[in-house]
């Protein structure tokens, strides 16, 4: 498997190339991270015939001893609160400053990602997922597959009056601080309303990708070898 770095659309990305052209499988990292944080992954849920993706975020973040990147910004203030006061956030009535021009930059580069391959399964973590979950919806993105892991419903007045319904693997800890239970059900219902095909699997933790979590993966996109 051949391994290197592209830059599509202005979006770097680390990019794992398949012995087929077929399956282009892109994924969004989390809040703080980079296109390294989920890239070993790919090895763990590994078939020869996917082409991955694994983009940076367009914002950039000092993180200190590193470079973190983020899909958008988010009030860190009141996460701490909702934290230390063990309340939840509401994100569905929420639009980050950046959502619109991140989405429309991510748009690019899913169709210069899609005149790669003939199929794009399109995943994400925390509020990578919460992108995706948007770009899925999109009715001028062919999107063949989703893959969300603790994310939720950010922005619901930003999705469409109808979306074409596709296959979805859904997961959320059910003890996560960052971004609730409820914020990942109100999600699959909404993936649900436009007839997209899976279920919430939940598991005894918080925000994480568990075991449990890398099978079902692993499990979901092997129908698309």
């Amino acid at each position: 498997m051949k391994t290197d770095r592209l830059n599509l659309v202005g979006i770097e990305s680390l990019h794992v190339a398949g012995a087929e052209s077929d399956v282009g499988i892109i994924f969004l990292h989390g809040y703080g991270a980079n296109m390294h944080d989920l890239f070993p992954l790919w090895e763990l849920w590994h078939a020869d015939k996917f082409n991955w993706y694994f983009p940076n975020g367009v914002h950039s973040l000092n993180m200190g001893y590193y470079e973190g990147r983020a899909w958008f910004s988010i009030d860190m203030e009141k996460l701490e609160r909702s934290i230390r006061e063990g309340t939840q956030r509401d994100m569905k009535g929420t639009i980050p400053p950046e959502f619109d021009s991140t989405l429309a930059q991510l748009e690019l580069f899913v169709q210069e990602v899609s005149k790669k391959h003939k199929k794009i399964l399109l995943g994400g973590f925390s509020q990578g997922a919460m992108c995706a979950s948007h770009l899925a919806m999109n009715p001028r993105l062919k999107i063949d597959g989703l893959i969300l892991l603790s994310g939720g419903l950010l922005a619901e007045d930003r999705c469409p009056a109808s979306a074409r319904g596709i296959p979805f693997y859904q997961s959320h800890g059910t003890g996560d601080p960052i971004l609730s239970i409820e914020g990942a059900k109100d999600l699959e219902e909404k993936l649900l309303s436009f007839n997209f095909t899976g279920k919430l699997q939940t598991f005894s933790g918080g925000h994480e990708i568990p075991p449990v979590v890398i099978h079902g993966v692993k499990s979901f996109i092997s129908q698309f070898a």
